[in-house]
């Protein structure tokens, strides 16, 4: 494995700096720890000191605009602070009740946040402070006030049992919250949305043991409520272990016919692919000249129209539950129809981040997929190696130590599947 060098100078942590953007000048800063603490600090209120700051996510558009999102410790609470720049904020899907959402976000009184909406001018930059997120306003209702919106509409939300979390949160894209009963799950776009309603009745047609079960939905706030399931995700260490249940439960969905999903192809996976490399690319620009070839050889070898099943669409070891020893399916938001190694490629490919041996103990998971299957689909390392070109930049996007040697490493994972 080669080792690309570092196009900027390396942070304090040993992380790598990206190369500069001129159209996004602000990009080193976002990801310069001591630079965004003093940014950071002029939102808390006075003698509240940020005492910890941890970059969780880079989503960066080169030559058009990034969004980076930060767990920051204020005090004993951990805060979420997201700093947007450039097109990520023309793509904003900013609601009608916006305004209600900022002044309920800035009448909290008890928070240590003083200004949670604040353009930042020396920075260039929209900093948010969670729950305030001007795509997702509803997050900033008060919660009780959220169940008993939604007690209102007539879907069951159990009794009050402490404070709700947080499960998930994708600035500027989605949420998900557990509170009482239920979990609430909240989106931005309104295709989003419909795609996870449409989730629900796809897992309610297919015998997969327990799954997520709609108690009802608010499409004004597009909010789906869904009953809680008790259970523990199943770590990345497990994948080998639980891969011939997880192959048996993906061919149950396989076989399952469903009426009007939308359909997948090649090609809208080599486009994925061909988004992954280029920012891959950008990043470790030594990468290139490589990631051209890769996807040179991937359309020279798409495979054929092959008959299309009923796919998860986003199949990987954070989608199961286990509960007591059963395996149970989250999210079927991507569902869609597909070639069945669509699937199985994404298993396998979650399992690479980059580091040495990963490859192999990825392709031990996959044997044993295939065989909880029961049969090895057609153009299976075709499927995988755009996979792992889709997956290339997430060491980036993760904001990983040594992530240029890791992003190189998923895509000398992907030559090696696709052949040299």
């Amino acid at each position: 494995m080669t080792s690309p060098r570092a196009h900027a100078p390396a942070l304090r942590d040993g992380r790598s700096l990206p190369p500069g953007d001129r159209a996004v000048p602000q990009l080193h800063d976002l990801l310069h720890r001591d630079a965004m603490a003093s940014v950071l600090e002029r939102s808390l209120r006075a003698r509240s000191g940020l005492e910890h700051l941890e970059i969780r996510r880079v989503d960066y558009l080169p030559g058009s605009g990034a969004r980076v999102t930060y767990m920051v410790r204020v005090g004993e609470a951990s805060h979420i602070a997201v700093a947007a720049v450039g097109s990520v904020l023309r793509s904003e899907s900013v609601r009608a009740d916006t305004r209600r959402a900022i002044a309920g976000a800035l009448g909290r009184s008890d928070s240590a946040i003083t200004r949670p909406l604040t353009y930042d001018v020396g920075l260039g930059a929209l900093v948010q402070w969670y729950p305030l997120d001007l795509a997702l306003p509803v997050l900033a209702r008060p919660l009780p006030e959220l169940l008993r919106r939604v007690a209102r509409a007539g879907i069951p939300v159990g009794a009050a049992a402490g404070p709700g979390r947080t499960l998930l949160y994708r600035p500027g894209q989605r949420a998900v919250l557990r509170a009482r009963d239920v979990v609430l799950k909240a989106y931005a776009a309104e295709a989003a949305f419909r795609a996870g309603l449409a989730g629900f009745s796809i897992a309610r047609l297919v015998d997969l043991g327990p799954g997520p079960q709609l108690h009802g939905a608010l499409p004004d706030l597009r909010l789906t409520v869904q009953a809680t399931i008790d259970g523990e995700p199943v770590p990345r260490a497990r994948a080998l272990e639980v891969a011939p249940v997880a192959g048996a439960m993906l061919r149950a969905l396989h076989d399952t016919a469903i009426a009007d999903l939308e359909p997948g192809s090649p090609r809208a996976i080599l486009e994925d692919a061909a988004r992954g490399a280029a920012l891959a690319a950008a990043v470790v620009p030594d990468l290139a000249g490589r990631a051209r070839n890769l996807l040179a050889r991937l359309e020279e070898h798409a495979p054929e129209p092959a008959p299309l099943v009923t796919a998860h669409g986003d199949f990987n070891i954070s989608q199961f539950l286990d509960l007591d020893g059963a395996l149970a399916i989250l999210d079927f938001d991507e569902t869609c129809l597909a070639p069945a190694a669509l699937d199985l490629a994404s298993y396998t490919s979650n399992l690479v981040g980059g580091r040495d041996g990963d490859l192999a103990r990825a392709r031990a998971a996959l044997d044993a997929l295939v065989g909880g299957y029961g049969e090895r689909p057609a153009n299976l390392d075709w499927y995988l190696a755009a996979r792992l070109m889709r997956r290339a930049p997430s060491p980036f996007r993760l904001h990983k130590k040594r992530w240029p040697q890791r992003v190189e490493g998923i895509v000398a994972a992907a030559e090696e599947v696709l052949g040299r």
